[in-house]
C-alpha cells in the first residue's frame, strides 16, 4: 500500500494546505491561523483558557504563548472567573471582535467555494465518510482507556 492509499496521508496533507492558506490570509490582517482560530472559539461570556487547547489541538505551552501574543496585540484580555478565582477566562477586545469577523468571513468564504466546486452528492459522501472515521477513532480511543 503506498501513501496515496492511506486515509491519514490525505487528511494530513490537506490540513497542512488549509492551515497554510489560512495563515496566508491571516497575515494580511497581522494575524496567524492560530489567532483566528482562537478568536472564533472565544465566547462572548468568556472562555476558560484551558478549554481552548483541546479545541485547537495545541499544547498548553504553545497556547499560553499564543494567548500572551494576542493579549500584547490587543485582541484578547484575561480575567479571573467570578466563581472560581483559579480559573482564567479569555474575552475578546473590540479589536478582537473585528478580527473575529474577518476570520469568520475567510472560513465561510473558503467553505462556500468548496461547496460551489463540488457536487452535492460528493459533499454529502465526504461528511458521511468523515463521520464514520470519527466514530471509528472514538472506538479506538475508548478501547485504549
Amino acid at each position: 500500500m503506498n501513501k496515496e492509499q492511506l486515509f491519514e496521508f490525505h487528511v494530513r496533507n490537506n490540513w497542512f494546505k488549509i492551515s497554510r492558506y489560512y495563515n496566508q490570509m491571516a497575515a494580511n490582517y497581522d494575524m496567524s491561523f492560530s489567532h483566528g482560530f482562537i478568536l472564533l472559539n472565544v465566547e462572548k461570556e468568556g472562555t476558560p483558557s484551558t478549554s481552548l487547547g483541546p479545541k485547537m489541538g495545541m499544547e498548553p505551552t504553545s497556547l499560553s504563548r499564543t494567548l500572551k501574543n494576542m493579549e500584547d496585540a490587543g485582541l484578547i484580555y484575561r480575567k479571573a472567573d467570578t466563581v472560581d478565582k483559579r480559573k482564567s477566562l479569555v474575552f475578546l477586545t473590540d479589536e478582537g471582535v473585528e478580527k473575529r469577523k474577518i476570520a469568520k468571513k475567510v472560513v465561510l468564504d473558503f467553505n462556500q467555494e468548496l461547496y460551489n466546486k463540488l457536487p452535492k452528492t460528493k459533499v454529502k459522501a465526504f461528511f458521511e465518510v468523515m463521520l464514520k472515521v470519527d466514530e471509528y477513532l472514538n472506538e479506538l480511543l475508548e478501547e485504549k482507556k
